[in-house]
């Protein structure tokens, strides 16, 4: 079987040779790629055109750091599942562990592994079959957990280490500019090493919730379900991760979970539910662990879960629970949801 990769390196590349001034249609076309196939958030690549799109690259740029340049350019958000579950865990460790263990959701190919040894944990970046892994992809997937695992907690950290395989290149200041630490070069592995208490920090967005969500979600993209044995979860996944600032449609959730909205709109019907009842549960639930977060306004929540105007959280959290957000806020969870809600 061919290996399909997602498109989100590829992605990044051609945006750092837009910003380089280079033609970046021109790269793809040479690489026997189309836009379409990159824009698509359903679309898998198949691993050889990922890897001539980046010798393409290299040849055009002659930008010996593009890689880590690459990694600057990649968008918080274009890792989707696996960008949410970095920053919802508890803390940066319970996010950096299940990016390990659903890493292969990017590309078949590559293996992330924890390793821990007293007051250090290290995750180790190899190939599964055990041959070398190029040098450019060491670079932008070290990159990229450092830069992701950066943005989780509030409080500063540096890696411990950061090492490579390959040869020492001439110049290594990119290098050190962007992990803010010396890497070693020549080493037996690709790994970025944290200290334990970096490890152990608070994500600053820590949210349970979504957090088991997504995990869920994530087993069941691995697991590799074309039917999508759990169909509910996923739609309630999509759901969650469109709400800020607007009520997700399903035509959008369609889109997200690869199908359409009239096949959707059957297969919820089959499994005796709807969109708008799905919807209603999770902007529910949610509701309900923002209000029980003291630092979040009632016009933040509104705006999170969706909601055009703050009064059409209330009438809605008023429907559901028979409280107003309010009195939910400074009496406790109290009252169960209404039946139907």
């Amino acid at each position: 079987m061919v290996p399909l990769v997602a498109p989100v390196a590829c992605r990044a590349l051609l945006e750092a040779c837009g910003r380089l001034g280079l033609d970046a249609g021109a790269i793809l076309a040479r690489a026997g790629l189309g836009w379409d196939a990159l824009r698509d958030p359903e679309t898998r690549v198949p691993a050889a055109a990922s890897d001539a799109l980046w010798r393409e690259a290299y040849a055009t740029a002659r930008d010996p750091h593009l890689a880590l340049h690459a990694a600057e350019a990649a968008r918080f958000g274009a890792y989707r599942v696996l960008d949410y579950l970095g920053t919802t865990g508890p803390t940066l460790g319970d996010g950096l562990r299940r990016v390990a263990a659903y890493f292969r959701l990017i590309d078949p190919r590559g293996d992330l592994r924890v390793e821990e040894s007293g007051d250090q944990v290290g995750l180790v970046f190899s190939a599964v079959d055990g041959t070398p892994v190029p040098a450019a992809a060491q670079e932008f997937t070290l990159a990229i957990l450092v830069l992701r695992a950066r943005e989780v907690t509030a409080q500063p950290w540096d890696p411990l280490g950061v090492r490579f395989t390959f040869a020492r290149p001439d110049n290594v200041g990119e290098h050190v500019r962007l992990f803010r630490v010396r890497p070693r070069f020549d080493a037996d592995s690709a790994a970025v090493t944290f200290s334990r208490d970096a490890w152990e920090l608070p994500a600053r967005a820590g949210d349970p919730e979504l957090f088991a969500l997504l995990d869920a979600h994530a087993r069941l993209l691995l697991d590799r379900d074309p039917a999508g044995a759990d169909l509910v979860a996923r739609v309630r996944l999509a759901i969650a991760v469109e709400l800020p600032g607007v009520r997700p449609s399903l035509a959008a959730v369609a889109r997200r979970i690869g199908t359409s909205r009239r096949s959707l709109q059957r297969s919820l019907e089959a499994r005796k539910t709807t969109f708008g009842e799905l919807t209603d549960a999770v902007r529910r639930e949610r509701a309900q662990v923002f209000l029980s977060a003291g630092d979040v306004s009632l016009a933040e929540v509104s705006w999170l879960l969706g909601f055009s105007e703050q009064s059409a959280f209330a009438r809605a959290f008023k429907r559901w629970t028979g409280r107003s957000p309010t009195e939910h806020r400074h009496e406790g969870p109290g009252m169960q949801p209404r039946d139907g809600s």
